[in-house]
């Protein structure tokens, strides 16, 4: 009997009993308002980020099934100066100057699979001569490995070939290959692609990117002037250097609209042979063909405008700084990037 009549007294605080856990002071309550307004401020203050550039490394990100982007881009390049075979940066007594122009067309094919393809054209000019054409076009498919997340990055897989719609051989008998448009090749890259928009880490949304290549060209046929040297009577073969490059693009949003941007750009291309006669040059003495191992560091600071996610313009400069058998130039850039639908 007085075993039911205590469990019938303690039954109610049986009931209503709490673990500490369960009722919160009223300072850790406090704490938790403050940690939930933050996170609130803090969402208010993010955004979608809208993203033109950077100017030189490519993205990973896919392009939907259906939707397409073009994008052109206007090249002025002033070579004035060349690194030689000690890495001395020499000055040329003429400067080469440069004005190219290169669209790119992409578009999804499916969730997995989107293909790209650029034209382009430049012109040239030199010590009072002038010379130019229709350049090389470039096909690129792009393979998905990896979906973007909070935490992971975009991998993509890329396969580029280069057909020879350049002019590349029997130029101008001037010795300045003017006319050299294209590299007379064909040309297959084979890259890998991350990208990262990183929102968890600041108010200010950042996208970086980065980029490894590997290409392999066919050995060209050559007479003349050419576009890896030549000279009167030359007739040869040019099998130029595979080439590994190495790109690495920064972007920082100001807000919705405004961003900075920064290519860092490495390549290095083998030594590229010629077989076959050399020929002469004007004055008599044996020309050259081909070239030994070069190497080229470059960055491309930019700006960009974003009038939508669809609709943005970037424009900024490109600077080489360090080589071997190289170019030195420094070239202003500018492009916009319109998608669809």
């Amino acid at each position: 009997m007085n075993t039911y009549v205590w469990f019938l007294l303690l039954t109610p605080f049986l009931l209503f009993s709490q673990s500490p856990q369960d009722n919160p002071t009223p300072g850790q309550i406090e704490v938790q308002l403050q940690d939930a307004e933050a996170e609130f401020q803090r969402a208010l203050k993010l955004f979608s980020p809208w993203y033109t550039g950077p100017l030189i490394t490519p993205g990973a990100s896919m392009m939907p099934p259906g939707n397409g982007n073009t994008q052109p881009y206007l090249f002025v390049i002033d070579n004035y100066a060349a690194f030689n075979k000690d890495r001395k940066s020499i000055a040329l007594e003429n400067n080469l100057i440069q004005l190219k122009g290169t669209a790119n067309v992409q578009t999804g094919i499916t969730d997995n699979f989107d293909i790209n393809v650029s034209f382009s054209g430049i012109s040239n000019w030199q010590n009072g001569h002038h010379g130019g054409g229709f350049g090389d076009i470039g096909v690129t498919g792009g393979f998905l490995i990896n979906k973007q997340t909070l935490y992971a990055p975009a991998v993509k897989l890329t396969i580029s070939e280069t057909f020879p719609t350049g002019s590349y051989k029997s130029l101008n008998n001037n010795g300045l290959n003017l006319s050299a448009t294209g590299a007379g090749a064909y040309s297959t890259q084979f890259g890998l692609g991350f990208s990262k928009v990183i929102l968890w880490a600041t108010e200010h949304p950042m996208n970086v990117r980065c980029f490894f290549g590997y290409q392999l060209s066919t050995v060209v046929n050559v007479k003349g002037f050419h576009a890896y040297g030549g000279g009167f009577g030359c007739n040869g073969k040019v099998k130029p250097g595979n080439t590994f490059s190495a790109d690495f693009g920064y972007e920082y949003s100001f807000n919705e609209n405004w961003v900075a941007a920064l290519d860092v750009v490495y390549s290095a291309t083998n030594r590229t042979k010629f077989h076959g006669n050399a020929g002469l040059t004007a004055s008599g003495t044996p020309a050259s063909s081909g070239s030994g191992y070069s190497d080229n560091l470059s960055f491309a600071p930019a700006i960009e405008y974003n009038w939508s996610p669809k609709l943005g313009l970037i424009a900024g400069g490109w600077f080489s700084v360090y080589g071997r058998n190289s170019s030195k130039y420094a070239a202003g850039i500018i492009s916009l990037t319109i998608s669809y639908p």
